[in-house]
């Protein structure tokens, strides 16, 4: 359980940073697969609700990220919906335009936009250019945001 500042027990924040460290090592060496599940054993330390951790908002946008480079786009989005459920996944711009991206990706423009636009909110431009200017389109489209 959290204590009174929302802090996970030291104990389990060294777990769940090791299990991280792992993770990034194995998705480093293009094992999506190991990474996935060393990040789902650290979500799986995390005390319920797990959403309410700030952890399992990056946990589970890793996992979506490692899905998503191993070409399993359904797995990529399921992970990003719980990283967005998740602590302020709701407001990380990462989270909202790997959302905006898979759902745009998947044909489903009309889901994509508010994510999309949340992204393009909280950091601009800039966004968009690491992910491909093509994604901006459906903002454009809509008269949402201006050309740059």
């Amino acid at each position: 359980m959290p204590d009174q500042n929302g802090s996970l027990p030291d104990d389990i924040y060294a777990e769940v940073e090791r299990l991280s460290a792992r993770g990034n090592e194995l998705l480093d060496a293009a094992d999506y697969e190991g990474a996935i599940e060393a990040w789902n054993a650290a979500l799986a330390l995390l005390a319920e609700p797990k959403a309410f951790w700030d952890a399992a908002m990056w946990l589970h946008a890793s996992i979506g990220g490692a899905a998503y480079q191993a070409g399993d786009d359904n797995a990529a989005l399921a992970a990003f919906v719980e990283a967005s459920r998740s602590a302020d996944g709701g407001r990380n711009p990462y989270v909202q335009m790997n959302l905006g991206v898979l759902l745009l990706d998947a044909g489903r423009e009309e889901q994509a936009v508010p994510h999309l636009l949340q992204a393009y909110m909280a950091e601009g431009y800039d966004i968009f250019a690491n992910f491909g200017l093509q994604y901006l389109d459906p903002l454009l489209r809509r008269g949402l945001v201006a050309k740059n």
